[in-house]
């Protein structure tokens, strides 16, 4: 998971930035940060960022790319 996948997942779920991170308690500027440095290194916020960026990508089979 990159940067780039975390905001493709966030686009196909038709979310903003303040959404998306709603999902997992943080604010827009942690979402931002996500899509320009790349995923959280370790811990439960990788864990449930992962997670739910593979739920979108697999609902949205064939517009991921």
């Amino acid at each position: 998971m990159d940067a780039q996948l975390i905001r493709r997942a966030r686009e196909l779920a038709g979310e903003s930035q303040t959404a998306f991170g709603a999902r997992f308690g943080v604010d827009q500027g942690t979402v931002s940060r996500w899509e320009t440095d790349g995923p959280p290194t370790r811990g439960a916020a990788r864990i449930m960022l992962s997670r739910e960026v593979e739920a979108i990508l697999a609902t949205h089979k064939g517009r991921a790319s």
